[in-house]
């Protein structure tokens, strides 16, 4: 009976260890996935930027050829361009086209920023699953140890019982 409560601490004691290196393993699993979460948001960031930016120097493009087709036009229509409302005109699809890239870059920046976010969110997670795989590792080596000192408490215990009520009337 004295071996099996002691088979049985240790069985339980290698338990605990398991469950803890378990623990931690899914926990670095986790980590590491949070990890490359954090660094795909941070190139998605600057991916966002750069088409941002493409995207405005594109639209600024059209806004100049719109420009020159609206004089060109003017022009073989007869009408002094420089003079009246035609200047006025251009100027207007001039504005237009600036604002125009203006919320392209700020649409650019928030998206950008969003990335930005949840690579740091993504971050912050990645280091608290490390902390849980440090902490699990921990609680399973506590927690074996506890069962083996918990079964040789038993152990002894029983030992003792045994050997009170074996020992003195075996004499």
């Amino acid at each position: 009976m004295l071996g099996v409560g002691a088979i049985g601490a240790g069985v339980s004691a290698l338990g605990s260890y398991e469950s803890g290196q378990a623990t931690a393993a899914a926990a670095a699993y986790q980590a590491q996935v949070a990890a490359n979460n954090a660094k795909v948001a941070q190139q998605n960031a600057s991916f966002e930027s750069a088409a941002g930016e493409t995207a405005s120097v594109n639209k600024g493009l059209q806004t100049r050829a719109t420009v020159g087709k609206e004089k060109a036009y003017g022009g073989a229509s007869g009408i002094d361009v420089n003079t009246g409302s035609a200047p006025a005109v251009r100027a207007g699809t001039e504005e237009m086209g600036l604002l125009d890239q203006l919320t392209i870059r700020s649409n650019a920046a928030k998206s950008a920023w969003a990335q930005e976010v949840k690579a740091t969110s993504d971050t912050a997670q990645s280091q608290l699953y490390r902390f849980e795989g440090e902490q699990a590792k921990t609680a399973g080596d506590i927690g074996a140890a506890g069962s083996l000192l918990s079964g040789a408490s038993t152990v002894g215990g029983n030992y003792l019982k045994w050997s009170n009520q074996f020992g003195a009337s075996g004499s």
